[in-house]
């Protein structure tokens, strides 16, 4: 969501009028350091907002995935933005949240995790890496007979796909005259090509709107700073 300041507005009208009669270059480059301000400032309260919004199962996760591209280098404000938000193909996971914004589908979510999959069953953890999935899709097992010839295939802690689950093998034991004992744990519902459907969850607009109300503060010191060093060329 693109963001405006007023250099104009009654609050800080008095720099922008002080800068103007100074060297050429001492108020673009105070607008162009108050727009990247702001959007670091962004970008440092979005965890914020996150966290209000998801469950956070890893801690540096939103700050690994949201970065800031700072204006360019120019003298011409009409070309001056700076960007923050969640940073392109970082992650599969990052590249969903993208949607979460406006809200959206989620394409080709096959497997969707129990809580049994998480690290203690407990449904704020990662994902154990022992139930990563590790099944071919659509290598799918319908009937009891071929669900225990694909358990044995598998093997303790290997894993099928059974009756629309993705089924992880505990256990494989002969129990006398009752044949085969198999202990499973079921960790994630499976459906091919499923499409996943996600409400409107915004966070980083929501970090924006509470950044930008400091730029009138980001100008005043960028413009104090310009004027401080332009005082200081006379001084020499």
């Amino acid at each position: 969501m693109a963001q405006t300041f007023d250099i104009n507005m009654t609050e800080v009208i008095g720099f922008t009028n002080k800068l103007s009669k100074l060297h050429k270059s001492a108020l673009p480059l105070a607008i162009r350091s108050t727009l990247n301000d702001a959007s670091f400032e962004t970008k440092k309260v979005i965890p914020l907002f996150f966290a209000k919004q998801f469950t956070v199962r890893k801690k540096n996760f939103i700050r690994s995935h949201t970065g800031v591209n700072k204006s360019k280098n120019t003298f011409n404000v009409n070309q001056m933005v700076a960007k923050v938000g969640l940073i392109k193909g970082r992650s599969d996971s990052g590249d969903d949240l993208i949607k979460q914004e406006y809200g959206g589908t989620i394409q080709n979510r096959d497997f969707i995790p129990f809580k049994d999959a998480r690290v203690g069953k407990n449904e704020r953890k990662l994902i154990s890496k022992k139930n990563y999935v590790k099944a071919q899709k659509g290598k799918k097992i319908y009937q009891n007979n071929k669900f225990r010839k694909a358990a044995i295939k598998a093997g303790k802690g290997g894993q099928v796909i059974y009756d629309n689950l993705l089924i992880r093998i505990d256990a494989i034991k002969k129990n006398g005259s009752r044949g085969l004992f198999i202990k499973s744990t079921a960790i994630f519902s499976y459906k091919s090509g499923r499409v996943v459907r996600i409400k409107k969850k915004p966070f980083i607009s929501l970090a924006t709107k509470l950044a930008i109300p400091k730029m009138p503060t980001f100008y005043r010191k960028n413009a104090e700073f310009r004027i401080k060093k332009e005082m200081m060329k006379y001084m020499k």
